[in-house]
């Protein structure tokens, strides 16, 4: 369990290091909730536009009896000027998956220079191996069709400009609307996405979700700096022994 959950932590930061994709059309249920990318996979290669920064995501869930539970994750995230990406979350923070070991990390170094991913593991300094699938033709299109489906079906709102932890970055706001029925609601549930993003950086600075049937969630990065990162932190360290993984399933047409 404690293994899937790392993987998954992984694909999750290395998300949010990468940038904005495609909006996920509710958020995921229980603990997952809140280390959920942000944004579905992105293929887009960003260069030229390094960054680090601390990444917050505070998700609050209402009980019925009017208590509420709050989690909160960080992540410490960098990308450098040739599109390499590190994403390091703590993990002892997250309810019932929480590791008995204490403050657990999950590292992912995303290469796609080299076209690998590899996920670390602090403690027992071994480091797992994946290589970055390239993409299929087609894919990026059908992709795209099936955003333009959901925004269809979503009241978009265009929330200006405005400097969000001292970067530059245009809001947007995004209205969801499952009539009563749909999922056995008696009445109709608003699902509302607003995020604020950095043309500059390419990436989401801030984003607040709000579903009643799960919650709310708020991610924010602080502490931005536009300066280039030590090029260690892209770098398996040499103390740590490597073994390879799954191949990641690449995505695209069905094999006929």
């Amino acid at each position: 369990m404690m293994h899937r959950f790392v993987v998954f932590s992984i694909a999750a930061g290395s998300l949010l290091a990468q940038g904005p994709g495609r909006h996920m059309s509710a958020p995921a249920e229980g603990d997952f909730a809140m280390v959920r990318a942000e944004f579905g996979i992105s293929r887009k290669l960003v260069t030229g536009a390094p960054y680090s920064a601390q990444a917050v995501t505070l998700f609050t869930q209402a009980l019925a009896n009017g208590d509420h539970i709050q989690r909160t994750t960080t992540a410490s995230i960098a990308r450098d000027s040739q599109g390499r990406t590190r994403t390091d979350r703590a993990l002892a923070t997250v309810g019932a998956l929480a590791s008995s070991r204490g403050q657990a990390r999950a590292i992912v170094i995303h290469d796609p220079v080299a076209g690998m991913s590899y996920a670390l593991d602090p403690e027992s300094h071994t480091a797992r191996s994946t290589p970055i699938p390239a993409g299929r033709a087609g894919s990026e299109s059908r992709e795209n069709a099936r955003a333009s489906r959901w925004q269809a079906a979503a009241k978009t709102e265009d929330l200006g400009t405005q400097v969000v932890q001292g970067v530059s970055a245009q809001g947007k706001r995004v209205t969801r609307a499952i009539p009563a029925g749909e999922e056995g609601n008696e009445k109709e549930i608003d699902i509302v996405s607003e995020t604020w993003y950095s043309p500059d950086l390419q990436v989401v600075v801030m984003s607040k979700n709000s579903d009643p049937r799960f919650g709310e969630s708020v991610y924010q990065l602080n502490s931005i700096s536009r300066t280039e990162p030590d090029p260690a932190l892209f770098a398996v360290p040499s103390d740590y022994a490597v073994s390879a993984g799954r191949p990641m399933p690449r995505r695209g047409p069905a094999a006929q």
